[in-house]
């Protein structure tokens, strides 16, 4: 009967195995510290390009940008595509800032120092 089960698919919620640790040394951690890089190369604001800071999103377009640096284009463009950005169309994101703030404390976990110039927030 083994062989009739169809296979479980994982939902989005569901933990996920450990990853293995690397041996201590030279390298140790290494792939954690650039899938970090990776990540917050995605949590860029599209204006300033910094580490994203109290994110919003224009909903003409999606774009996300910290919010000191789209206040000034409420109520005429977006900074990126030229769509209109109306004040009623400004979405904080507040999932998206939960995001950073967990990222800020891999960071620390992993005393991440080799990327430490490259985390300047707006």
């Amino acid at each position: 009967m083994r062989g009739n089960r169809q296979p479980r698919v994982r939902s989005g919620n569901e933990l996920h195995p450990a990853p293995a640790m690397e041996p201590a040394g030279r390298g140790a951690w290494a792939h954690s510290r650039a899938a970090l890089y990776r990540l917050e190369k995605l949590l860029r604001c599209s204006r300033c390009t910094n580490i994203l800071r109290d994110p919003v999103c224009l909903g003409g377009c999606e774009h996300i940008f910290c919010s000191n640096c789209v206040s000034d284009c409420i109520g005429t463009a977006c900074p990126v595509c030229y769509t209109p950005a109306w004040i009623q169309d400004v979405k904080i994101n507040r999932q998206l800032d939960s995001m950073i703030q967990l990222c800020s404390k891999l960071r620390n976990l992993l005393h991440d120092t080799d990327f430490s110039g490259r985390h300047t927030f707006c």
